[in-house]
């Protein structure tokens, strides 16, 4: 929620807010871009195993 918040400011701000906008729109439109790249390193560079155990079950 806080990600769509963010993101739909961004976009206002890059619209109505001029050249101050266009900077307000980078940070926050690329905030969510930035985290699931995080996220999805962090996924791939953790131990096979670890998610193994959560996939089969009981």
């Amino acid at each position: 929620m806080l990600f769509a918040c963010a993101t739909i400011t961004g976009l206002l701000a890059a619209l109505l807010w001029g050249a101050i906008g266009q900077y307000v729109a980078w940070v926050t439109v690329g905030a969510p871009v930035v985290f699931i790249a995080w996220v999805w390193v962090r996924r791939r560079t953790q131990k096979p195993e670890q998610f193994g155990q959560t996939l089969h079950g009981k």
